[in-house]
């Protein structure tokens, strides 16, 4: 298996040890309490709900492509690139959801240019509008119940702020590279400076302002889909009142403490902070169910999308197209080395 993907295993791994720590720490004895006669239902409903969800993003991925005339047929394009096997090379991304910022994503882009020969520079900007555009779909639902909840107020101000820098520097290829001018006078950063502008101009491309609407609005269903689960979730326990309003604002809210954190997936961040919330402002909800609730939502939601993200990953690293960019590259670093390297070897 490639470098590249074994070190962002490393990552997920890491993730998935820190979470079942938090699990066992948390008292599984009150979690299995707490679900006895809960409504399993609720638990298919919410799966459902992430599964729409996914495919919202992945029209997000789809999107992005086509703006960057991925599919076109100068150099460097692929065209070949069918709809079943983008949808592929983006689900398998889910399984990198547990990285900082889940920033392992970019796996996308060089399972891309593993199977297409697509440029990793050229795509790997789609991460960055993607996790720009959550920002900015959390930020507008957490606007729903603010109000009630004014002592949250930083964090969506916090969360506004990195969105407007992020798009202003993105947004401007002139700033970023005069960014990358006064940076290239440091060690190393001369080497990737033509890789970094690919990237500029990338980014570019995916910042201008209608571009980002679309985004954003998809982003917006999207995440209202994991909101209305978590409302479903919730009321799969007996005697839990907790509105919709309520819900939305909780789930935005501690998601975006989850980002901030920059820990793996957000972990432990977005679980603490839920769990504490919903116990405080819920009716009906004990810290046993709070517990309980922040458990199947979040393994509705995150630790769902590994699993699926993993198999699609095992689909792509077995398929045919990814066989063959394997050997292309393989061919090519042999090339590469020249006919004095092999001789030097005694091939």
């Amino acid at each position: 298996m490639n470098r590249f993907i074994r070190r962002a295993l490393i990552g997920v791994v890491l993730g998935i040890v820190l979470y079942v720590a938090w699990v066992l720490w948390s008292d599984t004895a009150r979690v299995a309490e707490a679900v006895r006669g809960y409504s399993w239902s609720a638990v298919l409903i919410a799966l459902g709900l992430s599964s729409v969800n996914y495919l919202l993003r992945f029209a997000k991925w789809e999107l992005c492509l086509s703006w960057l005339d991925v599919r076109g047929d100068g150099p460097g394009d692929a065209p070949q690139l069918t709809v079943t096997r983008s949808l592929l090379i983006y689900v398998a991304g889910l399984s990198m959801s547990v990285t900082p910022g889940k920033i392992g994503e970019v796996l996308r882009s060089w399972l891309l240019r593993t199977t297409d020969g697509v440029q990793f520079t050229r795509t790997a900007p789609v991460v960055i509008a993607d996790r720009l555009t959550d920002f900015i779909a959390l930020v507008l639902l957490s606007l729903v119940g603010i109000s009630e909840f004014q002592e949250y107020l930083p964090v969506v101000y916090v969360s506004i702020a990195l969105v407007v820098i992020g798009v202003i520097i993105l947004g401007s290829p002139r700033l970023c590279h005069a960014i990358l001018g006064a940076l290239s006078r440091l060690p190393g950063i001369g080497r990737v400076a033509g890789a970094i502008t690919r990237l500029i101009d990338s980014s570019a491309t995916l910042m201008r302002l209608r571009y980002l609407a679309v985004l954003s609005a998809l982003s917006v269903v999207g995440w209202g889909l994991e909101c209305l689960g978590y409302y479903v979730i919730l009321h799969g326990f007996l005697g839990v009142d907790a509105s919709l309003t309520l819900c939305t604002f909780l789930w935005s809210v501690t998601t975006l403490i989850g980002a901030l954190s920059f820990l793996p997936g957000g972990l432990g961040a977005t679980e603490g902070s839920l769990a504490l919330l919903i116990a405080r402002l819920g009716v009906g909800v004990s810290s046993e169910i709070a517990l309980a609730s922040t458990v199947l939502i979040r393994g509705c939601t995150l630790w769902y999308g590994e699993l699926v993200g993993a198999l699609a990953l095992v689909l792509v690293v077995r398929s045919r197209a990814y066989a063959a960019g394997e050997a292309r590259a393989a061919e090519e670093a042999r090339a590469s080395e020249g006919p004095g390297a092999s001789s030097a070897r005694g091939e």
